[in-house]
């Protein structure tokens, strides 16, 4: 769409794929090291926080990731960007509860979900000091393969231990009618490219396939996938078993976007379970 886009990232080696192609330039930096990047932000329009600083320890990832976001906010309007788009999680939402919006009241019951409800409030408050124009994004479990060979990508951790367990041929464990909202990688960038060009200003978009997917029938694909002799083992929850959704709404009233995202997982599935078998068989793991 003609934008240009600047990478910031510890590890250039890893995005020489995108450094070749046009509009794209890749920067050496660190979220912890602000002087790593301030003269980077110079003369753009937007800034996306995408990254997060991670530790074992829950309060160091508190400190330490809200920190790193609160001096990107600042280096950023310093710099004369324009627009601030956090990247926070679903997770602040937690507890879930049957049905969710993004006007519901944060009450989040872990350190994950608090570190990402804090740097949101945060960025409000700095938005409202400095006037800069801010948006926040609560993506769900972010699904997708590789861009291009030996990309790095992550997988989400539960679709990771299934997938293991289906390799390996051990039982699969899995809560009646428990399941994800996913978001393709793909869906996700639409999202970010509509609040870049939207007016949009101090707005919240929970970002969500339509699809409510049981991980009881993630778990039967992947058996059939991977040719598993595992069992599927059906646990039941203290809950009363109600699916927690989120509402995905508002990213269709203000931009015309609903995503659906069973296609995709299916290719991931079948992605994941081909890496699997050849890291388990100890063959060169590659990518499509």
């Amino acid at each position: 769409m003609g934008d240009e886009v600047t990478i910031l990232t510890r590890n250039p080696d890893r995005f020489l794929e995108f450094a070749k192609r046009p509009g794209i330039s890749i920067v050496r930096g660190d979220l912890e090291d602000p002087a790593s990047y301030r003269n980077a932000l110079t003369g753009h329009g937007a800034c996306i926080h995408l990254a997060l600083i991670w530790d074992a320890e829950p309060t160091e990832l508190q400190l330490k990731d809200t920190r790193a976001a609160i001096a990107l906010f600042e280096a950023a309007s310093n710099a004369g960007v324009g627009h601030l788009i956090y990247t926070s999680s679903t997770a602040v939402h937690r507890p879930l509860k049957p049905s969710m919006n993004e006007e519901l009241r944060i009450e989040t019951n872990d350190y994950y979900g608090a570190t990402k409800a804090a740097a949101e409030l945060f960025l409000s408050a700095f938005s409202h000091q400095t006037g800069i124009r801010c948006s926040t994004i609560r993506p769900g479990a972010t699904i997708g393969n590789p861009a291009f060979a030996g990309a790095p990508y992550t997988v989400y951790r539960q679709l990771k231990e299934m997938v293991r367990a289906a390799i390996r041929d051990e039982d699969i464990f899995v809560i009646r009618n428990d399941g994800k909202q996913f978001i393709a990688v793909g869906d996700l960038a639409k999202v970010y490219s509509a609040v870049l060009r939207s007016t949009s200003n101090r707005e919240t978009y929970l970002v969500v396939s339509e699809d409510y997917t049981r991980w009881l029938d993630v778990a039967r694909e992947l058996v059939t996938l991977a040719k598993s002799k595992s069992r599927i083992v059906i646990e039941e929850s203290s809950s009363d078993q109600q699916p927690c959704v989120f509402d995905a709404g508002k990213i269709e009233r203000d931009f015309g976007l609903k995503f659906h995202s069973q296609p995709v997982l299916s290719e991931h599935l079948r992605f994941l379970v081909q890496e699997g078998k050849a890291a388990e068989s100890g063959e060169k793991v590659g990518s499509n």
